[in-house]
This record gives C-alpha cells, sequence and structure tokens, in this order.
C-alpha cells in the first residue's frame, strides 16, 4: 500500500501528472488527432501556470493553514513535544556527509525548541527511511539539529521506523503509551496539520497543533504574483497533496486505525 500511494503522488499529483498529459498530449499529434492533441497540451500549459501564481496557491492553501490557530504559550500544556519528519539531505558537506534536515523540517525543529524553552517536555522526532534502507533515519538528523540547538540528548526520543504521516502516529503511540503520555503539542508545517491532526486525534492523542512552517504571504498581490514561479508550483503540489491525503484518511486508513485501535486495546486487558 505505501508502494503503491507513492505510486500514485508521482504519476497523478504535479509535476508528474503534467508529464503524464504531456505524452497523451503528443500521441495524439502522432496518431493525427490534431485538435484533440493540441487541446490536452494546452490545458496542460495553462494548468501549469495557474498552479504556478501566487494568488492559485494561496487559495489552495490558505484553507489548510488557517484550520488551526497558532497556540498562546498558556495553551502549551502538553506532556511531550511531537515533531514530525518530511524530507532529508543525504550526505551533507555541511554535516560531515551526514543527513541533514530540509528546511521544512529546519522550520518545524526550531518551533519545537521554542516551545521546549516554555515546557520542559520530552521531544518526540519521528522519521524513518523512505525508500533506501541503507541511509540514515530521518530521526537522527532531527536529533542532531535539535541538539545543536542546545537542546540535551536525554530530552530527544527518536521514532525512526515510520515512512509516511500515519506511521508516525502509529509509531509514536506505541513509543509515549507505555510511558503513559496521551496529551501532545504536535509540531508540523501549518498546511500539514490538519491530516495530521486527524491521523493523531483518531489514534487516540490528546492533540494540541502548533503549526510551523508557513507558507502563504498573507499581505496583497502585485503584479509579479501573477508571474509562474516554481516556489508557488511546490507550494500547489503541497496543498494538493494534502486535500488528497486527507481525502484518503477519511475514506480508507481512519476504518484501518479503528481496527489497528481495537486489536492494541485488547492486548493492553488484563487476562484473568
Amino acid at each position: 500500500m505505501f508502494i503503491l500511494s507513492k505510486l500514485f503522488t508521482f504519476l497523478f499529483l504535479p509535476p508528474g501528472v503534467f508529464v503524464v498529459f504531456i505524452l497523451i498530449g503528443i500521441v495524439f499529434l502522432l496518431i493525427n488527432k490534431r485538435k484533440i492533441g493540441i487541446a490536452i497540451l494546452s490545458l496542460t500549459a495553462v494548468l501549469i501556470y495557474l498552479l504556478s501564481i501566487e494568488p492559485v496557491k494561496n487559495r489552495i492553501l490558505l484553507p489548510l493553514e488557517n484550520a488551526f490557530p497558532y497556540p498562546s504559550e498558556a495553551e502549551l500544556d502538553c506532556k511531550a513535544i511531537v515533531v514530525l519528519g518530511g524530507g532529508e539531505i543525504f550526505h551533507s558537506p555541511a554535516e560531515g556527509m551526514k543527513a541533514a534536515v530540509k528546511p521544512q523540517v529546519a522550520k518545524r525543529l526550531y518551533t519545537a525548541f521554542k516551545i521546549w524553552k516554555k515546557v520542559k517536555k520530552p521531544i518526540v522526532v519521528s522519521g524513518g527511511k523512505v525508500f533506501n534502507e541503507n541511509v540514515e533515519a530521518e530521526s537522527s538528523a532531527m536529533k542532531r539539529f535539535l541538539i545543536s540547538l542546545g537542546i540535551p540528548n536525554k530530552e530527544i526520543i527518536e521514532e525512526s521506523k515510520s515512512k509516511n504521516t500515519f506511521q508516525n502516529g502509529i509509531f509514536t503511540y506505541k513509543i509515549l503509551n507505555k510511558k503513559g503520555i496521551k496529551k501532545i503539542c504536535l509540531v508540523t508545517s501549518a498546511y500539514h496539520m490538519p491530516r495530521s491532526y486527524r491521523i493523531f486525534k483518531s489514534i487516540g492523542f490528546s492533540v494540541i497543533p502548533v503549526p510551523a512552517d508557513y507558507r502563504v504571504n498573507r499581505g496583497s498581490y502585485s503584479w509579479s504574483s501573477y508571474f509562474p514561479r516554481m516556489e508557488d508550483l511546490y507550494d500547489s503540489f503541497l496543498g494538493i497533496h494534502e486535500y488528497v491525503g486527507i481525502a484518503y484518511f477519511e475514506l480508507i486508513q481512519k476504518r484501518n486505525l479503528l481496527k489497528w485501535r481495537a486489536r492494541e486495546d485488547s492486548n493492553l486487558r488484563p487476562t484473568d
């Protein structure tokens, strides 16, 4: 299922879907279906343009980013801080050829650091090896980043088995449940929070959402906002990916999660 979900992402979400459309358009041109081919290629160009401009990107991301307000200090009443991974850069020269966290993860970790200074609760860094088992788990790179900020090693707990957000929740639950911790401050990118909150809440956590890595500029638009930019296309992809992920969770994963929780609860019941 994990491989199928990744293949879906690569083929049916931007930019992969654009490649598919272009290839289909070329095929129609080659078989002398000129009007259909031109229509498909033109539609592809329009979609690329729209998803690459700031106003459209903002319309996609804003509902996700505004779903949970940034909490006040008084609301940070949690027993542990959970930070979700989001990618690493292998063999980084800046890390002595060890893995480094990607910029969006660094923003999440810095937010967790600010929370830790206020609440002084343990931090769980959640992220494993997605495709290559011969590389360093993302949680290790995340832990190094937090230590470089001054957080003691003993305050950081690694969850290094997960490959996606769903598994982030399950494996983190297994770690914290043994410690009797159910109330967490969940730190992830603001656009990613609606799906993450659903997963962690359904697993059984009491969740205080702490959004990080905001991507929408909430100021006014200028004429340059309507020029296509790669960063806006990437942000549009992130938003579309989240909407698809939320739908997939509600339709399929949530049911599987309820079954998993039922099994876990039955294993925890005392036997006669």
